[in-house]
Order: structure tokens, then sequence, then C-alpha cells
């Protein structure tokens, strides 16, 4: 949040931008205003009433930096302008020294309220001119300053001065709200209810804990959920999806990416004579948000996502190794996995796997009979990019979990001494 100058001819009053903006129902105004205000860890709102909705604005500024001062909202007495509310969509671009204020008004209601810098705002105003685009919405931009690029019409600030008494900025009223009240009445009066009704009838003698075949298939039912996807399918896929970034962009060289087994990876750059202006400037937006390291040598980004892979199955059980023969299959020497008898870990790919144990951490109980039961292990691949045939041969048996990858500038020379080095790990399951 960032609070101006005194106003022109009000000496205690400040405008105040870059608050956190939020719709809610007027007429349930308690218990939104509250909920937002502990989101936003805010002390104070701002309030406008758009139809049936109030539309809260939330801030928490410093004791010290208020004291005996009153604070009005620039957002919301940029709303209220009767030019503003005429329009569908509005931009506002304020420049004030090297800071910009960004308000983006839709049909009367505050969306962005923001604080940046030149550049940011720059990319800014694209960002929301293109949400407008998607939205059907006819966007007016209205700019004042030197060092932004002309809008389709102007704006003075001294607009904001007509509006004297609009957008007071209150501290959050305090109390407890209605919702909570009549919670705590429930609450009670179940409680209430519960006694009687535990008078009435005594509890019945402790249920017994899960029997051991009770845990086992609870056990069981986690592992084949559906959430894991084989190794096989999904790293050769992951894979090809990092073939596709640009290792050098504006400056900035890939030097990792980290991808889980859902969601989106995780790619990072390292710097190469860039700013982290060139790099934003010319990010794509589904490389957002992004994050700079302090020291300024590496930034983070959004990379693609993870694709869609078929997952641990109990139909391909029959065909499963079991825990040896997957030790003879994957490890060297020699590469069980190769077409050709060739010792592929003098090119850096390399098994390991952990011993397997039991699904539980208790034996079955003495006395008793089962059948094969289920244990799992843990396993780790390290290798090269050209070496995805041999994942994609894995057996059915394995699931990945996270693959970390990253340019490898020093590769072995068969290589070139360049090459995309992963390290795959999951976990595999066999039947003893």
């Amino acid at each position: 949040m960032h609070i101006t100058e005194p106003l022109p001819g009000e000496k205690r009053a400040r405008l105040a931008f870059g608050l956190d903006w939020s719709a809610y129902p007027a007429k349930d105004a308690k218990e939104g205003r509250s909920r937002y205000a502990e989101d936003f860890s805010a002390t104070h709102v701002v309030e406008m009433k758009i139809g049936a909705e109030l539309i809260g604005g939330f801030c928490a500024p410093e004791a010290g930096e208020i004291r005996r001062l009153t604070l009005y909202s620039g957002a919301a007495r940029v709303a209220l302008l009767e030019r503003v509310r005429a329009k569908a969509a509005v931009l506002v671009l304020m420049q004030d020294g090297r800071q910009v204020h960004l308000v983006h008004v839709v049909r009367g209601a505050v969306r962005h309220d923001e604080v940046l810098s030149l550049t940011q705002a720059g990319n800014r105003r694209d960002e929301v001119a293109q949400q407008c685009a998607k939205l059907g919405l006819s966007l007016t931009v209205l700019v004042s300053g030197d060092g932004l690029s002309p809008g389709d019409e102007p704006f003075s600030p001294g607009e904001l001065l007509q509006l004297k008494k609009a957008g007071r900025i209150r501290r959050v009223p305090t109390g407890i709200p209605t919702a909570v009240v009549v919670l705590l009445v429930l609450a009670i009066g179940g409680f209430a209810a519960k006694q009687m009704w535990t008078m009435l009838n005594p509890p019945p003698i402790v249920t017994a804990p899960p029997s051991w075949d009770q845990q086992y298939e609870q056990a069981m039912r986690q592992v084949f959920d559906g959430r894991v996807a084989l190794a096989s399918e999904l790293v050769p896929r992951v894979l090809a999806q990092l073939d596709t970034i640009d290792t050098n962009r504006s400056g900035w060289q890939f030097e990792t990416a980290s991808c889980p087994s859902t969601g989106f990876c995780s790619l990072t750059y390292q710097r190469a004579g860039g700013s982290f202006e060139d790099f934003t400037r010319a990010v794509p937006v589904a490389m957002l948000p992004l994050a700079f390291d302090r020291a300024g040598m590496r930034l983070t980004a959004r990379g693609p996502a993870i694709p869609k892979a078929e997952s641990l199955s109990v139909e391909h059980m029959k065909a499963w190794p079991d825990e040896q023969q997957l030790i003879e299959m994957l490890q060297t020497p020699p590469q069980r996995l190769s077409v050709t008898p060739l010792d592929l870990k003098s090119f850096g790919y390399v098994v390991r796997l952990e011993p397997s144990h039991s699904l539980l951490a208790s034996p079955p109980p003495a006395g008793e009979s089962h059948q094969a039961l289920l244990r799992e292990g843990n396993w780790e691949i390290d290798g090269y990019r050209w070496q995805a045939p041999l994942l994609a041969a894995l057996p059915s048996n394995m699931v990945l979990e996270s693959m970390d990858v990253k340019l490898d500038t020093a590769a072995p020379d068969e290589l070139g001494k360049v090459g995309i080095h992963f390290v795959a790990k999951g976990k595999f399951y066999v039947v003893q």
C-alpha cells in the first residue's frame, strides 16, 4: 500500500492506493466484512455499494503512518467519477514520480488497485486489455504522466479532489458476526441434546479398533487410488514437454526444472547477461508468476503442465516382476533394459533400488494365514535425455513421484560435454 502526500487544502488528508478488494452481499455485510478482513489481515476498510453487493477495499496501515490522519481510497474515488461510471471498463494510470497508481474499474466496481513501477505498469496495461477483450468489455484507458504511453483520454489527478468526503477508510468494526452467534447457539443446543441422549442411552462398549486385515485393505486402497502415474509413461512425456522450453530467453539461461507427479513444473533460469526487466517484458503469461532471488542471479517461473498418464492398476499385478527380478532387470551391469548388452553406467545412467518393506509397520497376527502381500520400496534413476527409451520400458509396478531436470555442462565427452540430465524418483511395488 502507498499513502500519498497531503492533499491540497487538506493538511491531514491522504489518498491510499494498493488496497485488497473483494465483493460480498450487502445483506450479510458484517459476516463478509469480517471474513475478508481476516483473510487479508486487514485493520481498515472502505466500502462501496454496487447493486445488491458491497465492494470492500481492505488494508492494514501502520499505526505510526496514520496517526492524526484521515485516509481516503484513491481507487474508490476513481470508481465514483461520473466519466468512469458511464463506461463498461476503465483503466486509470497515474504517474507519481517513479511509481504508477493503477486502478481498473469494471461496471463501477474496483477490480485492481496496484502501485507499480513504470516498467511494470506497461505490462499490466497489456494484461488488463487482454482480460477485457476475453470478457467482451470495451476498455477505456485514462493516463496521467509524461513517463507513460498516451491513453484513450487524458486524466488529471485533480479530479480526485472533487470528491472530498468520498472513499473514507475506516477501522474494521469489531464484534461477533451473526453467523458466529448462530453457530454458538447451535453448538450449545447440540451439546445439551447430546448430554440428554447420553443420559437416556448409556454408551455401548467401546468399538474394537480395526483389524489388521482392515488396515491392510485401507493401505491397498490408498496405493491404487488412481493418483500415482506409471513412470514408464509419465517420465518420457515430461521430458518431451521440457523439450519445448527455450534454453536461452532474454539474457537468461535455463538451469533446472523440478516436476511433481501432478500440477506444473517449476523452472529456474540463471543470469547470462540479461536483467529482470528484460525477462519480465518478454515472458509469456503461461510462465507467470515469476520469483526473483535477492542475489539477482536466478529467477523461477512456472513450467509446462504435467501431462496425464496411466495410473498404477491392480489388473497389471500378475505381470509384475518380483523384487529380485526387478533388480536384475534394472541395475547394471549390464543394463537389462538396453537392446544391446551395453554398460550404460559409463554414460551416467544409474539405477538405485532400496529394499522393499510391508505396507503396514506391524506384521500380520501370529497364527493367521495370508495370501501374498503387497510391499513397496523407493527407486531413483539418473540419466540423460537421450536415454528416455529405457524409461519407457520400465515395468508397470513403478510409479513416478518427482523428477528434476538440469542443463549439464559437464556431461561425458560422448554427449558433446553438454546434455539434459534428469533424476527421477518414485516407488515400486512387488508381491511377496
